[in-house]
């Protein structure tokens, strides 16, 4: 009988997954009212962390594949409805493997409904030697309603070889649900570029994107003072059209960026709801 090769003989061509998540505020507490979650995502149960929002719905997107591989095309769809308030975070770092000349892709459609709240906030995502990783994010957010929007990359070579990673590149258009764009924001970086001094000493780099009313801005000196306190260099400066703020962050590695983003997520959190919102363990 002749043996089948296995199945890890070959490289995969990469996966095409989606996942659906809509919060609606029900009961007093908001609910997810569907979900549609496809391989690699995973989410559990969700969580009501703050005795002074009840209704603040926290959920943890998960993978369960050990990151992005060459190939992957992934659409996280999430909606928030009217006064609904709702903050999806990662459990984790994600690692991102060798792009192989094909590189990894994640779309983003953020819904924010009038009155409502959503954070959509992720840990840094790891660039493994060879990594190219694509981010591309459209958010509608109604008049009044808040969303923050935060991530970034860390560079991580486990032999120490020196070999970069492939590039890293951000795209985020915000607007209005009449279809008025309010910000347009896109970076990229080769790994080359940060080998070659690009981000100076660092070797991790984030944004984080907060579309508000102007009363519910965060002082640009607080989130100066709890990114200090993480080892974290930041700049916070005022949004196109006046439609809230955007912070850029760098840090020495991973760990200093994961919790720079975390102190960031509190003082605008703070800002836009008006109490101290509790620690989201991992």
């Amino acid at each position: 009988m002749r043996s089948l090769p296995l199945s890890c003989s070959a490289f995969d061509s990469g996966r095409t997954a989606e996942a659906h998540l809509v919060a609606d505020l029900a009961g007093g507490r908001t609910t997810l009212r569907r979900q549609h979650v496809g391989y690699p995502f995973h989410v559990t149960r969700g969580f009501h962390l703050d005795s002074a929002r009840p209704d603040l719905l926290t959920l943890y997107l998960q993978s369960a594949s050990g990151g992005f591989y060459a190939g992957d095309r992934l659409r996280l769809d999430v909606t928030v409805a009217a006064n609904a308030a709702f903050h999806l975070t990662t459990q984790a770092a994600t690692v991102v493997h060798h792009g192989r000349d094909a590189g990894s892709s994640q779309q983003q459609c953020v819904t924010v409904g009038a009155g409502a709240f959503c954070a959509v906030t992720s840990d840094p995502y790891v660039l493994f030697p060879g990594a190219d990783l694509g981010l591309d994010t459209i958010a509608t957010v109604a008049a009044g309603a808040v969303l923050l929007l935060a991530d970034g990359f860390a560079v991580h070579d486990p032999k120490q070889s020196r070999r970069p990673f492939g590039s890293f590149c951000g795209r985020l258009r915000v607007m209005r649900p009449d279809g008025r764009v309010l910000l347009f924001d896109r970076g990229s970086i080769r790994g080359d570029d940060l080998h070659n001094g690009a981000l100076g000493a660092m070797a991790a780099a984030a944004t984080a994107v907060l579309i508000a009313p102007r009363e519910k801005w965060p002082d640009v000196e607080m989130l100066r003072e709890a990114a200090d306190r993480c080892g974290c260099l930041c700049g916070a400066s005022a949004a196109p059209n006046e439609a809230g703020m955007v912070m850029r962050m760098l840090a020495p590695d991973g760990g200093a960026l994961a919790r720079g983003l975390e102190a960031a997520f509190h003082v605008a959190g703070r800002a836009a709801l008006g109490f101290e919102l509790a620690r989201r363990r991992k």
